[in-house]
């Protein structure tokens, strides 16, 4: 005979774990929300829970998402900051929608599934996912918006096909997340460090697609993609980058390439002649070999090459470091 748990047992499981919960992070964060689709939390969508959030909240705010698939658009504004989002791993937990910029109503920034307009932003062991599968008509349909300075993400996952993850702008740090996608599916103007990330490309469409898309518009801009060991594999044939605006910069570092690398590496895209600043440096794969390579691809000196890798370019106010553990 199979036994139940009465809702009453249930209920004080679900108290005793949001009890300890506290108890473990209590030093880190001030305040911590539990969701549960099942209802055992505090909120069931996460939406909900981010709107409870006031504005120009000052200390961090730690919201655990239990596992299960939330199919919801989720944003968390401008003036909500200090927010660690949390899943229960990026297999278990995952926030999901099908939006897409040729529908007739939406954008490529408002087909995204996920969005952060705020500074101070954290997220570990969670997925995000843009269910649009393009089928005959490819078109922009964002998984994750990062806009917001100073954003990190641990442990997350991020699935689409064309423009996965928006890097709009700011200060960010990705480690040992996966990113999927076919087409500019990393694109944007941020000043980011991906570190032992997995960069996956998927079929679905035709020809050959592209990594990332940068967007730095002048030579002041200090902003730049940096791969640094990283796992570049997949399904589909792929450029490593176009350039998105004149000044575009992306740097691999000591990352494995598979072979599905073009051997241009490269494309100018519709802008031929402008300053990008593309590079592989140590890398090694069958994807890395530097055979007919475009010959405008830089080669960046000791000194450029240690500021660029290092976790001070976006870094330097120890920002990172200030997040809870």
């Amino acid at each position: 005979m199979e036994l139940q748990a009465s809702p009453f047992a249930r209920f004080l499981i679900a108290f005793l774990f949001v009890v300890l919960f506290h108890q473990l992070y209590a030093l880190d964060v001030s305040k911590h929300i539990y969701v549960s689709s099942n209802g055992y939390g505090n909120f069931k969508s996460i939406q909900a829970a981010i709107d409870s959030i006031p504005e120009g909240n000052s200390e961090w705010i730690r919201i655990h998402v239990e596992k299960g698939a939330y199919r919801e658009k989720v944003t968390i504004p401008k003036y909500k900051e200090y927010i660690m989002l949390e899943g229960e791993g990026s297999d278990q937990t995952w926030i999901e929608y099908g939006d897409s910029a040729n529908d007739g109503i939406h954008t490529t920034e408002s087909s995204t599934t996920f969005s952060c307009y705020a500074d101070n932003f954290m997220a570990r062991d969670i997925s995000f996912k843009n269910t649009f599968n393009g089928g005959p008509s490819m078109s922009q349909a964002v998984a994750a918006l990062v806009a917001g300075d100073k954003s990190s993400f641990y442990r997350c996952s991020f699935f689409g096909i064309q423009d996965t993850l928006c890097d709009l702008s700011g200060r960010h740090y990705y480690k040992d997340c996966y990113i999927e996608g076919a087409i500019d599916f990393i694109f944007g103007q941020g000043q980011s460090i991906f570190e032992r990330c997995t960069i996956s490309t998927t079929s679905g469409v035709q020809g050959v697609g592209y990594i990332t898309a940068h967007g730095r518009d002048s030579k002041h801009d200090w902003s730049g993609f940096v791969f640094k060991s990283c796992n570049i594999t997949g399904s589909a044939q792929t450029y490593l980058g176009r350039p998105w605006r004149p000044y575009a910069r992306v740097i691999f570092y000591e990352s494995y390439m598979a072979n599905i690398i073009t051997p241009e590496g490269w494309d100018t895209w519709q802008y031929d002649g402008w300053d990008t600043t593309f590079a592989e440096i140590k890398c090694r794969g069958p994807g890395a070999k530097r055979k007919g390579r475009v010959n405008w691809m830089k080669m960046l000196s000791d000194k450029a090459l240690k500021h660029y890798t290092n976790l001070r370019y976006i870094n330097r106010d120890k920002w990172i470091h200030a997040q809870p553990s």
